[in-house]
């Protein structure tokens, strides 16, 4: 699914289990967003393949025993990663985010620690849809995060909240896992 180019940008990637399942199991593109090394292909195949349905993991040895480089050559072509951390600041200053986010279908952001308002911010700057899964507040980090009644956001409960006041298109899912478990997405429309 090549979408005239576009990709997923995966912010907070961490080891890239994300685009590992995006680029092998679906063939989208992705652009990581993370200050840390990652090795997608090791992931994939020590996180992602087992847990594949049977038929796909003999599929991928079928493509394997064809061309042992199949998985390599398959992330090459798909995963891309710039090597730096996703703020407010780092958007407005730096041409190679500018040009990642202006070339993206999506922003996404699965347990993307501080990096999850800047997601949203960007998202509604650039006018492209998100998905996030907040989980850590940073309340201490972040002495001006407010809700819309003068509260301070210290709690997961008053961040969910406070994500979901910067726009009223915003919705809230549920997902169905334990944890940290609220998805916020907005799909990009007026």
């Amino acid at each position: 699914n090549d979408e005239g180019g576009k990709h997923i940008l995966d912010v907070a990637s961490g080891k890239g289990e994300t685009a590992a399942r995006l680029s092998m199991c679906h063939q989208i593109k992705v652009m990581m967003i993370e200050p840390r090394l990652s090795n997608v292909e090791a992931t994939y195949k020590s996180k992602v393949l087992s847990k594949l349905p049977i038929k796909w993991q003999q599929r991928m040895e079928a493509h394997l025993v064809e061309d042992p480089d199949f998985i390599s050559n398959k992330i090459q072509s798909l995963v891309s990663h710039i090597y730096m951390c996703f703020t407010d600041d780092t958007v407005a200053n730096s041409i190679y985010l500018q040009d990642a986010l202006n070339s993206s279908s999506l922003l996404l952001g699965l347990h993307a620690d501080n990096a999850t308002e800047a997601i949203i911010d960007a998202a509604l700057q650039y006018k492209l849809p998100f998905v996030v899964v907040p989980c850590c507040v940073f309340g201490n980090f972040f002495p001006d995060r407010t809700k819309k009644d003068g509260t301070h956001v210290m709690s997961y409960e008053d961040f969910i909240e406070y994500l979901l006041e910067k726009d009223s298109r915003f919705r809230k899912e549920t997902l169905p896992f334990p944890g940290r478990d609220i998805a916020i997405w907005w799909d990009g429309k007026e």
